[in-house]
């Protein structure tokens, strides 16, 4: 339910979140998601409330943060609002299923400054969004893509197996439970039963007062509340259980070995005849999870004119809080255990009444996990021009800025007996830092035609130390039809709390892999089941230095340098044309190495690999085998138990390319006014290193470690107006690349959107659109890396054509 910014696609192939775009609200900062605090969540943005949108794509913003390395995205609020507005929208899509979208918005202001002294407004913005389960699109129906049974299933299935022994073969139990490519195992379908759009509830709103102290004079107050409640269902949890050959659910002729009896039934070192039952747990149903997340922030701002500087200063904190509660489906795995091993639960078919109860009762329906981010601020920029110059007025900018970011994970002792979650109760951090900068811009017109602007900016981290960074940029306009601009800068980012103090988790691999010691070539080594070791999913252990217990200077801060230069050529009135090149260089790239970098060099990453035997036996601090189930089948073979994928320095990143963009207008005809624009990124290279001095990866054109890099992406829109009608068409495109999958191409990925207005009556403006016009189906994509299979969710729409009906009222 999380929506985040990544200008230039920066956070790349080797990130799971974006961390390198700075989102700004007003020109100041939101704190970042409590869950993963490296970037904002968009969804906190008024947006009902927004005036415009500034978008700086030349990255390292002197007077907004040299943490902006892709760039800033600045959303600027409706000042001095007079009236009221409000409007409803509501999105059908016309297949079956689910993702329909209502919304309703109003905002209403009261008050001049200018005549009255005064103004008053207030913003609220609800959205709701039904889920789209992936069984209801034929694209995401399934894992079996292209005829691979194997390749997007998962090896715990349900009917379980009993040692690898699968009690159901041949058949297995379709259409969830399918054989395997050569019908030694069961394979569980789990695409059908993910959620490709959670069930959201978005509540947004925004209070503004503004007062005018004396005509040189204004103070304003602002609070923002943003609460973003989702639901999401993914397929019941793969497990493991021990079950003793005295169970009546036992399967008849397998094989029984001497088994240690768990802790939770019995304490006395004794072992009895029997085996590890692996299964998904279907009888519990889908897991079901819920989260709440709400982002506030309170700001006194006070600006004016004062002994000939123009002033802006505020005082305000901002704060993003989540919670995550499990709702169906996670259940108590002591309790499952002991159903298990008492012959009450059957992980091989059906279940008694018995059964069904004791599912029942271990079912766990709480909040399991907190965060918190929290950033106090003050700020104070002031502005004048200096003295006169050939060229026009040489003006001075200085800033000093003070934040004090605070960050929390807690989670709760439940926890400890829900494991598919992949956190430990003893993964609670802490973090915190002071920020204080001081910046300088000086802008210089040289001569009439050209403009040059200087800028520095010093930022001190209480953890991180010192950093001075400058920036370049000019303008030069000798003629009306050609501006040629510029710009040159050097980045720092330091790691973000969360990336320093990211809490200890294991997480399941999204791709299936072969343990390259126990099934070596796809192929199960003796005593060792294909369906514990071969083509299955892994735990990584994730964490940040803090999490981890490393010290934090284990991480280094990103450093960039970044350039550009450009042109807008304007041979008429009526028709603009803009290019622009632009280069970055980023080193030390903080992420982590990917699985699929991971699995793909297994002699290169061993160290990396943690297998059971290398663990305490548990229950007990840290992780331990009682911690993951397939180490229930320890000693009789050792399986891995975690691979450790921590975040850290990874090498440099080197990308370039070309923005650009056209807009034609007609001016008045017989016909109405007509308008055409496109904005395209062409990008030329796109390379990193997954480790200091290490060989560079190009992704550009292809699919690499997490994600692709689209060559080329434009925006296509023409409009036409006439008296109270007008209409738009619009492309968004994307180019085709590389699969995961290196044998197979992902195609292009184009969808138009067309829409009708009226504004025939006063104030009243009704709009009827249909977005994906043509009912574009997403490409099919054997991507691995997000749980949806058959497309990349990250970069299309699964919802199919849908209507679009807008009414909007103004008073």
């Amino acid at each position: 339910g999380k929506a985040e910014a990544d200008l230039r696609g920066l956070s790349g192939p080797t990130a799971t979140f974006a961390n390198k775009t700075l989102v700004l609200l007003n020109g100041r900062r939101i704190a970042n998601h409590a869950f993963d605090a490296a970037a904002v969540d968009l969804n906190a943005i008024p947006f009902a409330a927004i005036d415009r949108i500034e978008i700086l794509r030349d990255g390292a913003s002197a007077v907004y943060g040299t943490d902006a390395i892709g760039g800033v995205i600045n959303f600027i609020l409706r000042r001095d609002f007079k009236g009221f507005e409000i409007s409803a929208e509501t999105q059908q899509p016309r297949a079956s299923g689910g993702g329909d979208t209502h919304r309703l918005s109003m905002t209403g202001g009261y008050g001049s400054i200018i005549e009255q002294g005064f103004n008053v407004m207030a913003s609220i913005d609800l959205r709701k969004q039904k889920a789209l389960a992936a069984r209801d699109r034929a694209f995401s129906a399934t894992g079996i893509l292209q005829g691979d049974v194997d390749g997007g299933t998962s090896g715990t299935s349900f009917p379980g197996d009993l040692n690898g022994v699968e009690p159901t073969l041949p058949n297995c139990n379709p259409p969830s439970s399918v054989p395997n490519s050569n019908a030694t195992s069961c394979r569980y379908d789990v695409a059908p039963e993910v959620d490709l759009i959670p069930q959201t509830e978005q509540l947004t709103g925004l209070m503004r007062g503004s007062l005018a102290i004396t005509p040189d004079h204004t103070a304003a107050v602002e609070y923002l509340r943003a609460r973003n409640e989702t639901t999401s269902r993914i397929a019941p949890e793969p497990t493991g259980h021990l079950i003793p050959a005295t169970s009546p659910f036992f399967p008849a002729g397998a094989i029984g070995e001497a088994e240690q009896v768990p802790d939770i039934i019995a304490d006395n070192g004794s072992t009895v005849l029997g085996g590890v039952a692996n299964w998904r747990e279907v009888p519990a149903g889908q897991r079901v999870g819920g989260n709440v997340t709400t982002t506030e922030r309170a700001m006194f701002e006070l600006q004016g004119f004062l002994s000939g500087w123009d002033y802006r200063t505020a005082l305000g904190r901002s704060k993003s809080t989540s919670d995550q509660s499990v709702k169906q489906g996670y259940v108590n795995k002591d309790l499952m255990q002991r159903g298990v091993w008492n012959g009450v639960i059957n992980p091989f078919g059906d279940q008694t009444a018995a059964g069904a109860a004791a599912i029942s009762a271990a079912q766990v329906r709480e909040l399991v996990q907190t965060g918190e981010n929290k950033v106090d601020f003050v700020d104070l920029r002031i502005t004048k021009d200096l003295l006169p110059m050939p060229g026009g007025v040489l003006a001075l900018a200085v800033g000093v800025e003070h934040r004090k970011e605070k960050s929390r994970f807690d989670v709760l002792p439940v926890a400890a007996v829900l494991p598919s979650l992949g956190i430990s109760t003893e993964s609670n951090t802490r973090g915190k830092r002071n920020v204080s900068a001081i910046f300088t811009e000086l802008s210089i017109p040289v001569t009439r035609a050209l403009e040059v602007t200087a800028a520095a900016r010093l930022d001190k981290y209480s953890d991180f130390g010192s950093t001075l960074n400058p920036k370049l940029a000019f303008r030069l306009q000798q003629t009306k039809q050609l501006v040629i601009r510029g710009s040159v800068n050097k980045g720092f980012r330091a790691p973000t709390l969360y990336e320093i103090y990211r809490p200890l988790s294991l997480v399941n691999t999204t791709d299936f892999y072969d343990d390259p010691n126990l099934c070596p070539g796809g192929d199960a080594v003796p005593g060792a089941p294909a369906g514990a070791v071969c083509n299955q999913q892994v735990f990584l252990r994730l964490g940040g230095p803090g999490g981890v217990g490393l010290p934090i200077s284990t991480l280094k801060p990103e450093k960039s340098r970044a350039a550009t230069l450009g042109l807008v050529f304007e041979p008429t009135r009526s028709l603009t044309l803009g290019i622009d090149y632009w280069h970055i260089g980023v080193n030390n790239q903080i992420s982590s190495v990917s699985e699929q970098a991971i699995f793909g060099d297994t002699a290169k990453y061993g160290g990396k690999f943690v297998r059971c035997g290398q663990l305490n036996a548990g229950p007990g601090p840290g992780i331990d085998r009682s911690d993951i189930p397939v180490c229930l089948n320890y000693p009789a073979f050792d399986p891995i138990a975690y691979v450790d994928s921590p975040i850290e320095n990874l090498g440099k990143l080197k990308t370039r390319g070309i923005d650009l963009s056209a807009l034609w207008r007609s001016g008045p005809t017989a016909y109405g006014n007509w308008a055409a624009s496109i904005d395209g990124t062409y990008v030329t290279q796109y390379k990193y290193q997954r480790e200091f001095n290490g060989e560079y990866i190009s992704a550009l054109g292809r699919y690499s470690d997490n994600a692709p890099i689209f060559r080329w992406q434009h925006a296509l829109a023409i409009h036409w107006q006439r008296d109270a009608w007008g209409a738009t068409l619009a492309q968004r495109y994307k180019s085709g690349y590389v699969d995961q999958d290196p044998s197979r191409r992902v195609s292009s990925y184009s969808l138009f959107d067309a829409s009708i207005s009226w504004v025939g009556l006063k104030n009243l403006t009704v709009a009827v659109g249909v977005n994906n016009l043509f009912d574009k189906k997403p490409p099919l994509s054997l991507q691995a890396t997000t749980f949806q299979q058959g497309y990349d969710s990250r970069f299309t729409d699964p919802t199919g054509r849908t209507i679009v009906l807008r009414a909007a009222y103004k008073f």
